[in-house]
């Protein structure tokens, strides 16, 4: 009976990944659009822009109140409330002709974001799976190729189709989800007492470094070509960013099987973490003026930094959930990564990725020195601490 209700409860899994998907797919479309919407809105360009980055707002204010609501309730109405507001605000998307409403649509949609994937930890353990590396792999995997989607398609789809695909898409599969989601879970439901603990380790610090160095990367892309006088550098630069995105799917769904399948527990990760340093490392090298890359190089760099760098993340976002006390604990521990690795996302992009065409040297340096800082958390764990599995104690309940 237990083995079937696992069985039940791991079904979970196919819609929650194809819901992260849609989200994905939904909201990079936005990327090739940004003219179409400033003339159609009449703002300015920064204005636009800002919508793409809602989601990373969103992340850093709501991962951990997702986590402690996990944590309480149990994931049933945190993922029932992520995929009401992702189909509202995506239909208020879809039906705006003015800012106010597209600016209040997009808000709606990007509270979805940290509701859906801050909590991952507890949500997975909760539902019943696992083979956690993978699952996280591939839940986060599929977030990037809906972003690789949306990137290489919502151009060509143009407005309002674009908008109105990703909708109907979110809406389906968002329906799909809310069928699959379990009444009760293996804990977290109906809890009246509980021994709960955020827990920050060293792993958020590979999320705060990837995620800030490949969003910083993929972002000064196109004025870096443009001031080396590179042919068509918004061409060559949404084509770059795309090939990072499929990168980090592609990354995310193989490594997180091997990291499932490996018994050197650590050993992955520090050959990810230095495959990572040494992609980064090439593109730091052309970005910078010392060497020059040819075009077909560039694209196999970005595509590698990409998967190495997120498979590299999903199994640091497991680790991150694995040293928790308990089953509520480790989606409160992973939403303290994603609200690490979008303060990442806020923050360098902003203040170092100006520096590229102002201070190329220093740039180059400091880039390096933060991806170095990422590199040494893997190899300050000792091999035993990553392979040996922790216990999650039942959450105690006081009647």
């Amino acid at each position: 009976m237990e083995a079937r209700l696992v069985s039940g409860r791991s079904r979970l899994l196919v819609p929650y990944g194809m819901f992260a998907f849609t989200l994905g797919f939904s909201w990079f479309m936005l990327a090739p659009l940004v003219p179409t919407l400033v003339g159609q809105l009449k703002v300015g360009l920064g204005a636009v822009i800002l919508f793409i980055s809602f989601y990373g707002y969103a992340m850093i204010v709501g991962s951990l109140p997702a986590g402690w609501w996990v944590a309480y309730r149990g994931p049933r109405p945190v993922l029932i409330t992520a995929v009401f507001l992702s189909v509202l605000g995506l239909l208020l998307r879809a039906v705006s002709h003015s800012y106010a409403l597209f600016f209040v649509g997009q808000a709606l949609a990007a509270l979805a974001y940290p509701l859906l994937i801050s909590p991952i930890g507890s949500v997975l353990r909760m539902a019943g799976i696992t083979q956690r590396k993978m699952a996280t792999g591939l839940t986060i995997g599929f977030l990037f190729l809906g972003m690789s989607f949306g990137a290489f398609l919502g151009g060509r789809l143009g407005t309002p189709a674009a908008f109105w695909t990703g909708w109907w898409l979110n809406l389906l599969v968002g329906i799909w989800l809310v069928a699959r989601v379990p009444k009760k879970f293996a804990s977290g439901n109906n809890q009246k007492s509980f021994h709960i603990h955020l827990r920050p380790s060293v792993w958020w610090l590979v999320g705060f470094v990837v995620a800030s160095t490949s969003v910083m990367i993929g972002g000064i892309a196109t004025p870096v070509l443009g001031h080396m006088h590179v042919a068509s550098p918004a061409v060559l630069g949404g084509l770059l960013s795309g090939l990072t995105f499929l990168g980090s799917a592609v990354g995310a769904i193989l490594f997180g099987a091997l990291g499932e399948r490996g018994t050197q527990g650590i050993r992955l990760q520090r050959i990810l973490a230095l495959c990572t340093w040494l992609s980064l490392l090439g593109v730091v090298l052309d970005f910078s003026g010392v060497v020059q890359i040819a075009r077909g190089g560039l694209e196999v760099l970005f595509f590698l930094l990409g998967a190495f760098g997120n498979g590299w993340y999903s199994l640091a976002l497991e680790e991150s959930a694995r040293v928790a006390a308990d089953a509520g604990s480790a989606g409160l521990n992973t939403a303290g990564f994603s609200m690490a690795s979008n303060i990442g996302v806020a923050v360098i992009p902003t203040y170092l990725g100006v520096m590229v065409l102002t201070h190329a040297g220093w740039w180059a340096v400091l880039t390096l020195i933060l991806g170095i800082l990422g590199l040494w958390v893997p190899f300050s764990i000792k091999k035993t601490s990553s392979s040996n599995h922790h216990t999650f104690h039942t959450m105690r309940r006081s009647r």
